[in-house]
């Protein structure tokens, strides 16, 4: 089979060869997967065939979807905007309360998809046609989709749309400086603050996000965090104050996400985390000197609004994920008080109009 098997799909990026008996190993992210011949890495989404890396999971798209931004969530990029929204089979994470598991883990008996140079200029036109504001890259984990998810960012790139990478943060440094500038923005999943519940719930390592959050800050990226709220595992007065003052040490700027905990997976006999939870939460992370934390999957007055640190004021008003009121309108300070409000604020709406241009075959 030639380098563009449509039964292997697209060749891999970030991989070297091992030498040995054809292995390759993979560097998307901090798993670094030893792969022999013939077998999958740890997210069952890349192959080694013949000594050589495929992503089966280019141009199978298995979630698509025109979003607020604010469902990503991201506060304080393009308020009120619209993203154009995919996601492909695979992660490198197991999380045991997955809200996803269908899409996030597919299993080694999926097949994988058939490579398609030509669903990036069709998925182009769609998002044109739809007015779309920026491109997010969503629902499953970005890094191990990250061929597809590159392509199709510096597709819309060069039509003058921003990407969005929502993710668990646990991809290789190397693959995070690769991309800007076509991706602007970022999502990170700090799901505690422990290598304890990283290891048992997760499958991951908090030292790979908590440096890969410093260092897509670093790279200019526009980064905001959500900590889903687990009642009893990673919700303890001490665990979420160690947290906030790691991401205020980065930046007291960064907005912080605390969302609501809903059963789910092998999480089923986890109760629902409580109100009162989620706000003593914001009031840690207010306290350790963030200046913007949100509540998520929850309604309640103020829970998701803009307020000024200065004075107070609410700036972006919402209710659940529709901006009712943005009085920044595209500025970055308060028009009362002018305090410095941190954010990619401004937005040109005819941005979506713009042609994409297609990529060669």
């Amino acid at each position: 089979m030639d380098q563009q098997s449509p039964l292997l799909g697209r060749p891999a990026r970030f991989w070297k060869s091992e030498g040995q008996k054809g292995a390759v190993a993979c560097q998307a992210c901090f798993h670094n997967c030893l792969i022999p011949e013939g077998h999958r890495g740890f997210c069952q989404s890349r192959a080694n065939h013949n000594g050589m890396l495929y992503a089966l999971n280019y141009g199978f798209t298995g979630a698509l979807a025109l979003d607020p931004v604010e469902k990503k969530p991201l506060f304080h990029f393009q308020p009120g905007s619209m993203t154009f929204s995919v996601g492909a089979p695979g992660c490198n994470l197991t999380c045991l309360g997955c809200q996803n598991h269908d899409l996030s883990r597919p299993g080694p008996a999926w097949p994988g998809g058939r490579y398609d140079h030509g669903i990036v200029f069709r998925l182009g036109q769609m998002a044109m046609d739809n007015q779309a504001d920026s491109w997010s890259f969503t629902y499953s984990e970005p890094t191990v989709f990250l061929e597809y998810a590159m392509d199709l960012a510096q597709e819309a790139h060069a039509s003058g749309l921003p990407s969005i990478w929502v993710t668990n943060g646990s991809m290789s440094a190397d693959l995070l400086k690769a991309l800007p500038p076509a991706v602007e923005a970022m999502n990170v999943d700090l799901k505690g603050f422990t290598e304890k519940f990283y290891s048992e719930v997760a499958g991951g390592r908090l030292a790979v996000v908590k440096d890969n959050i410093a260092l897509a800050l670093s790279l200019g990226i526009w980064v905001e965090v959500t900590t889903l709220l687990i009642p009893g595992l990673n919700d303890s007065e001490g665990e979420l104050g160690e947290l906030a003052a790691f991401l205020a040490s980065l930046s007291p700027d960064l907005p912080w996400h605390v969302s609501r905990f809903f059963p789910r997976h092998r999480q089923s006999d986890v109760p629902v985390t409580s109100t009162k939870s989620l706000l003593a939460a914001r009031e840690i992370g207010l306290s350790k000197g963030l200046r913007f934390v949100y509540l998520g999957n929850v309604a309640g007055p103020g829970f998701a609004d803009t307020v000024c640190p200065g004075c107070g004021r609410t700036l972006v008003a919402r209710n659940g994920f529709l901006v009712m009121k943005d009085e920044l309108a595209g500025q970055d300070r308060c028009s009362f008080c002018r305090t410095a409000i941190a954010g990619r604020w401004g937005r040109d709406p005819s941005q979506g109009q713009k042609r994409l241009h297609k990529l060669a075959p």
